[in-house]
């Protein structure tokens, strides 16, 4: 965290102590000859994909003592921002200050001090309440540097309010951040038939390694955010304006199907694939998963985040020889 307030000998005055930190499938014998897996990318890595990266949430983080402000979360009692390379920043008199001090607590732009609840406040009735009762409010050590350097004398106040306090969270962008953390899998595309397939034959199409990653939460007091990852679809790209989309992952092939089509995933091409580049058709395959953002509480929404997952695949079609 950016220490704002470092000067030369300074000591930070504390009448009491502050509180603590916050398959493979075997060959048809009905004449299609189907088996698994069509070819993936040689560079792609088994399993899961890699890890994503969001950028402006995931990939910028606390790293250094930046002071340039950049518009950020909103803090209670006065304005409050990001940095572009550092933590949060505050600002009074046209200042900086670091937004929280390890030993003073959250800064408040609007008075330019410091407030920190007291660990062990004194009896109901002492002196420092100021005549009100502890259900009304909090004792805080506030603390108020100076702007020529030097700090102000630490004082014990009465707030019926929280004076100052972490930045505000916004719980649906931090549903993007989790949806976008999360480790979507790679789909591992499966066919059959397998290597070369028939002109107007079913072609059974479905992809492996679609297990989604676990759901994440976060509760606070009167509202949450829960992102649960789903799989809405695979879409097979085999170019040249031939797409499938089928809603589910698909059926893998089994034997005793014989020359059944595909109940819920396949396709059968018109054309072979001989005046082709390479003599196959090739494109992609598409997972098309979501992280699916629920946030309950005042500002209720419901959204979903798209996080496409995409594999190469290459397949060969060839046209029927009728002979006399």
């Amino acid at each position: 965290m950016l220490n704002a307030l470092n000067t030369t000998n300074r000591r930070k005055p504390s009448p009491r102590k502050p509180a603590g930190r916050l398959a493979i499938l075997a060959p048809l014998s009905a004449g299609l000859l189907l088996a698994s897996a069509i070819t993936a990318a040689a560079d792609e890595p088994p399993g899961g994909g890699a890890e994503q990266c969001y950028p402006d949430v995931i990939c910028s983080g606390v790293n250094s003592g930046g002071k340039k402000p950049v518009p950020g979360p909103s803090q209670p009692g006065g304005t409050g921002g990001g940095t572009e390379d550092g933590p949060q920043v505050c600002s009074y008199h046209d200042q900086q200050w670091a937004c929280h001090d390890p030993e003073l607590g959250w800064f408040n732009s609007g008075s330019g001090c410091y407030y920190r609840p007291l660990d062990n406040p004194p009896a109901e009735g002492a002196p420092e309440w100021q005549g009100h009762k502890p259900s009304e409010g909090a004792l805080y050590s506030k603390v108020c540097p100076q702007t020529g350097g030097g700090m102000g004398g630490a004082e014990i106040v009465f707030e019926a309010t929280t004076p100052a306090g972490p930045p505000v969270l916004n719980l649906a962008d931090i549903g993007v951040s989790y949806a976008h953390e999360m480790r979507f899998p790679k789909p591992a595309a499966g066919v059959a038939p397998k290597g070369t397939a028939v002109v107007k034959a079913p072609v059974w199409l479905w992809v492996d390694n679609v297990v989604a990653p676990a759901p994440k939460t976060l509760s606070v007091p009167g509202a949450s955010v829960t992102v649960t990852p789903l799989l809405k679809g695979v879409t097979w790209d085999f170019g040249k304006d031939v797409t499938v989309n089928c809603d589910t992952a698909g059926t893998p092939y089994d034997p005793k199907y014989g020359a059944a089509k595909s109940p819920d995933c396949g396709y059968e091409f018109a054309v072979g694939s001989a005046n082709r580049k390479d003599g196959v058709y090739a494109g992609t395959v598409t997972a098309n998963w979501v992280g699916h953002v629920v946030v309950t509480g005042p500002n209720a929404k419901t959204f979903d985040v798209k996080i496409p997952q995409s594999t190469d695949i290459r397949l060969k079609v060839a046209e029927v020889q009728v002979l006399n």
